[in-house]
């Protein structure tokens, strides 16, 4: 069990090197920031790689660590980039690397194995079992999702070997974290790229009424400090790496001072955080496990004028102050010794000579090693020892000073990380398959498929299925009733288990399943798919988002049929609008487009794409993939006709998407 009584470090956000500073000078313990590459806001301002190397050197000068994101999904072109990009960040000394793709997690392990993963929330961590999936991937920490209370973070960190971080303040999205396909299936702009145009804040339509039912309210845990600390969680992260300096630093420095104080925000504190920003106040409804409409919210022009009238606060960054010690002994090696308090290095060079003429005095060596120059130091005092007589080259001593403070800003010694690119991983898996979302959907010409799924909750004994679809969110204190489910199953014949998560692959193999893992698990590349192949993957299905070109390089069954889900939902949106004994309801959006929302496992919803896709007419196309259809809210007799449709060929006049080729 973790040391609770240990402040957790308070990690902030950064979108360029103003708010950066504001995040050191505010009190922040870490710092983290995307630059023009593999991140998740792209839209932000962020960082090139230059000044991303820069900010890593300013961190470090004042003890504060620096996390860089790489958190977007990685197609395999690009790993060759990829591998190069975090050469240089490695090299620059950055302390961490957020990452959500399991196949760039494996290969930053492979290639840099003293360089510190955090798997991000966009990894979709929500129980123990998920974060020690990622332990054994070589994740250090873990940003477990934002959707779990109390109860259940303290748990797995009981729990679990690895760090573990949650967000604490911010903005959240309405979807289980990594689990979102709006933003692409709307408009064509992945989220897991680092595209998302938050479509979820826009109106909708449901149950008559037209509303925000997809926007969540600012978090805000601020409240319930003593609560986090006795979690034993290792890090509170602050979201906003789309907002400015005031938030930035306006943010950090209440949440130090309510930390350092071990005390729960006030009424004071609350309003200062609104006034910085804030969508009709702030929820902690997953926190504390109560998930109603009170959550949602949208940024009000009263909100905006409030944040305008705020004073804009002056960033002040004083140089930080270091101390030299330096030893220039006849006979011994040469060695300058430099400390800012938090840390300190010892670099070394070859022994002084004798001086043949005139020696070098103590001004001049002292002289020499004071340039500091553009470096985020000033020197506070230097010792020197050393003896009479001696001679030391000026291009030495400048050369022991600039590896002394490369070092102490963290510096490493660069590493190349040659690839050779994997392909096809699950090619020999040859079935077809379908998830029907209700046993009564089924229709007789379901023998077309080799495996049918069924979501677990809904199956039966000889209800037409041989195969069980996991729910996309399981926590820990549900595992049981799921467990007995597909116990229940197996003593039935059930063979096949369609995973939906990384937390789930461990118990399905126990207990004995062939499993196949979904879409959700946004698989871009081969090094991520031979990831779940070692988790006991059969095959996988593979992402709406790839073109025909980059499943080819993963191998895997493509969607050739279905409404695929574009969100999953914690919060359940149908309640208060049809009813709970509904659970099953239409979202119209400002273009008349109606998408599909069912009620699945634990209250949650699954939102899907208003539009199928459709390949029975382009069947040629796709022949070297096994398929998989997905049946949302089709009619049996629909079903039927459908499969009759692929059977033969058979275009159709209906709205439709198609495979990318």
């Amino acid at each position: 069990m973790k040391n609770k009584q240990l402040l957790p470090e308070l990690l902030a956000p950064s979108k360029d090197m103003q708010a950066l500073k504001s995040a050191i000078a505010s009190g922040a313990d870490a710092v983290y920031f995307g630059t023009d590459l593999f991140n998740a806001r792209m839209r932000a301002n962020n960082f090139n790689l230059d000044e991303a190397r820069e900010a890593i050197r300013l961190c470090h000068a004042h003890g504060v660590k620096a996390f860089v994101t790489l958190n977007i999904a990685i197609l395999a072109r690009e790993i060759p980039q990829m591998l190069e990009y975090v050469a240089s960040l490695y090299e620059s000394g950055v302390d961490a690397l957020i990452v959500s793709d399991l196949g760039a997690m494996r290969l930053i392990r492979e290639h840099f194995p003293d360089l510190e993963i955090h798997a991000s929330t966009q990894a979709s961590a929500h129980n123990i079992d998920g974060v020690r999936a990622l332990e054994k991937i070589g994740c250090k920490r873990v940003v477990v999702a934002r959707e779990l209370d109390k109860n259940s973070i303290k748990e797995i960190c009981d729990k679990v070997d690895s760090e573990i971080e949650m967000f604490v303040h911010g903005a959240h999205c309405m979807s289980v974290s990594g689990q979102c396909l709006m933003s692409y299936a709307m408009g064509g702009r992945s989220g897991n790229r680092g595209e998302c145009a938050q479509p979820c804040r826009l109106p909708y339509k449901i149950g008559g009424k037209s509303a925000y039912p997809l926007s969540l309210k600012d978090m805000s845990l601020c409240t319930h400090i003593d609560e986090i600390i006795d979690t034993g969680v290792s890090s509170l992260k602050i979201e906003g790496r789309m907002k400015n300096a005031d938030y930035v630093g306006g943010a950090v420095k209440i949440w130090r001072e309510l930390l350092d104080n071990k005390r729960n925000a006030g009424k004071t504190e609350l309003a200062r955080l609104e006034a910085l920003f804030s969508r009709q106040g702030f929820t902690d409804g997953y926190f504390k496990s109560r998930i109603d409409d009170t959550m949602l919210g949208v940024r009000s022009e009263q909100d905006k004028e409030i944040t305008k009238s705020l004073d804009s606060a002056e960033i002040k960054l004083e140089k930080s102050k270091i101390n030299m010690h330096a030893r220039f002994i006849l006979g011994e090696k040469s060695s300058l010794t430099v400390s800012n308090g938090a840390r300190s290095v010892t670099v070394y060079a070859d022994a002084p000579e004798v001086a043949i003429n005139a020696p070098m005095s103590d001004g001049d060596i002292i002289k020499n090693l004071s340039k500091l120059g553009t470096t985020p130091f000033s020197l506070a005092k230097i010792t020197l020892e050393k003896s009479e007589n001696i001679m030391v080259r000026v291009s030495a001593l400048n050369a022991l000073r600039r590896r002394a403070i490369d070092m102490l800003l963290g510096a490493r010694e660069p590493k190349k990380a040659d690839y050779v690119a994997k392909k096809r991983i699950f090619g020999a898996f040859d079935k077809r398959t379908a998830l029907f979302s209700r046993v009564e959907q089924i229709p007789e010409n379901s023998d077309y498929f080799d495996i049918i799924f069924i979501y677990a909750d809904r199956y039966k004994k000889d209800c037409g299925a041989n195969g069980i679809c996991l729910p996309p969110v399981i926590l820990d204190k549900e595992w049981d009733d799921i467990l007995d489910i597909l116990r229940e199953a197996r003593s039935h014949g059930i063979k096949y288990a369609l995973a939906s998560n990384i937390g789930q692959t461990e118990k399905l193999r126990e207990l004995g399943f062939e499993i196949i893992c979904d879409f959700r698990f946004n698989i871009f590349n081969s090094e991520g798919a031979e990831c779940l192949k070692e988790m006991g993957a059969t095959s996988i299905i593979l992402s709406p988002e790839l073109t025909l070109p980059q499943a080819r390089d993963i191998g895997g069954s493509l969607i050739a049929y279905g409404k695929f889900p574009v969100m999953t939902t914690h919060k359940c949106i149908i309640k208060s609008t049809e009813g709970c004994d509904k659970c099953r309801a239409y979202l119209t959006d400002r273009t008349g487009a109606k998408m599909y929302c069912e009620g699945i496992f634990g209250h949650r919803n699954i939102i899907y794409n208003s539009t199928p896709i459709y390949m029975a007419d382009k069947l040629s196309t796709i022949k070297e993939f096994p398929l998989h259809f997905i049946f949302t809210d089709e009619k049996r007799e629909e079903c039927y006709k459908i499969i009759e449709a692929y059977k033969n060929g058979r275009a159709t006049n209906e709205k439709m998407r198609r495979i990318r080729v």
